[in-house]
């Protein structure tokens, strides 16, 4: 008994060691320095507006210094999680830095974020290039063209103007970045050249080429919203993709879903992603089990014979075409996703509750649950899953559903869809009992 104790407590041991061990690994793979701001020194506390140097070797790259936020702080101003521009838990510990995109008509000036990173760049290998935003509160508009430029020589420019280059990372549908209470990712591949070892992290574009969306204050803040769009970054790195793979470095969203390079779809069902992952037999010849078998001729054949997925037949035989066999709808792929913090059923899932109504009409026997999910980040909204489901389940009865046909059940964040992205955790699904 003693010597299995001893095991037990070793193979713990070990356990613990791998984890830490594998933990280090992953951070000696980022070139950034201090990645997620947490450094700032025995003494440090920020006092006032654009003291990034405080995590060092962060800087501004203009003029206009970048701001930081810390736990760290003499003032609340710029204290975590709630402060002068809004209010947002650190990514990863408990600061983050706070960079302004956009300034509307000039008003607000741009900032630039830059760093050195630990070694240069390797000639012909390839990194994945991320950081992480979240819109301030207290901003008025939502922008597009937030990126990272990479070069070879440190960038330091003695204006308090906007800087214009051609970033490198930058979204390739020009999506504006308007999610607050949660972090966005931004990210993408870099081939290095060799010897690139700065990055700067900035609005390089033209005022009359950012697209901008006016977001409206929320109701838990008061006070007058800022002419600019000002976002709070965490969790900044730049790793070799062979370290890490491609699935990590997908970060845009498109037609209401997430571009997945690992599926190497435009699909945004999970159903989907399921299918994408299912292993695939493939026979001697090529074919895949269920396919439709091939048609060979063979002028000397009297009789027809399947072999490995190969149909062997009469010389000038004519295959009939068979038509494909339609998707049956079911309630249960269905999934409806919400802004962060909202509950009303959104407007573009029209088309998604017709197909509901018309599922059930046509199935009176049939009962089906609504599940409300929420995301951690939308803690401060009460039994926000409830509302989602029961609000969902009085569009329908509003669209004529007998009322006996649907169960609500709000399952709140215990069964996420994602640990890093907030957004497809902020759901509705449904389960034909």
């Amino acid at each position: 008994m003693k010597k299995l104790n001893v095991l037990l407590v070793a193979l713990c041991i070990g356990g613990v060691i791998q984890a830490q061990d594998e933990g280090e690994a992953k951070n000696e793979d980022n070139l950034v320095p201090n990645p997620s701001f947490e450094d700032i020194g025995k003494r440090g506390k920020v006092e006032e507006k654009g003291q990034i140097n405080l995590a060092a070797p962060w800087t501004s790259v203009t003029m206009n210094p970048v701001d930081l936020y810390s736990e760290s702080t003499k003032t609340d101003d710029f204290a975590t999680p709630v402060n002068e521009r809004g209010e947002e838990k650190a990514r990863t510990g408990t600061n983050y830095a706070g960079v302004n995109f956009y300034g509307y008509r000039g008003r607000e000036p741009r900032n630039y974020l830059g760093v050195e990173l630990l070694k240069p760049m390797e000639a012909g290998k390839e990194y994945c290039v991320k950081f992480h935003i979240s819109m301030s509160d207290m901003s008025k508009y939502a922008v597009n063209n937030i990126g990272v430029f990479i070069d070879t020589a440190q960038m330091s420019e003695a204006t308090d103007g906007n800087l214009y280059k051609n970033p490198q990372i930058i979204s390739v549908t020009k999506m504006i970045y308007e999610k607050q209470y949660s972090w966005t990712p931004v990210c993408g591949t870099f081939m290095a050249k060799g010897g690139e070892k700065f990055i700067v992290i900035g609005n390089f574009a033209q005022d009359d080429a950012t697209r901008t969306e006016s977001v409206r204050l929320s109701r838990e803040f008061s006070g007058r919203q800022t002419y600019d769009g000002y976002y709070y970054i965490d969790d900044v790195s730049v790793i070799p993709t062979d370290k890490i793979g491609d699935k990590d470095c997908a970060c845009e969203r498109i037609a209401g879903g997430q571009m997945k390079m690992e599926y190497k779809t435009f699909e945004t069902k999970l159903i989907d992603e399921k299918e994408s992952k299912k292993v695939t037999y493939v026979n001697s010849d090529g074919s895949k089990p269920g396919d439709k078998p091939k048609v060979v001729e063979k002028k000397d054949d009297t009789k027809t014979v399947e072999q490995g997925g190969v149909v062997y037949k009469k010389a000038n035989a004519v295959e009939e075409e068979q038509p494909a066999a339609p998707k049956v709808y079911s309630p249960n792929d269905v999934v409806i996703y919400y802004e962060s913090k909202q509950f009303q059923v959104p407007d573009s899932e029209k088309e998604a509750i017709d197909e509901m109504v018309k599922y059930l009409k046509k199935n009176k026997s049939k009962v089906v649950e609504i599940q409300g999910h929420a995301d951690p980040s939308e803690s401060s909204v009460s039994s926000i899953g409830k509302r989602r489901s029961a609000l969902f389940r009085l569009a329908l009865t509003k669209a004529g559903v007998p009322s006996n046909q649907l169960k609500t059940i709000s399952l709140g964040i215990t069964k996420p869809a994602s640990k890093d992205d907030a957004s497809k955790n902020q759901r509705v699904t449904f389960k034909v009992l």
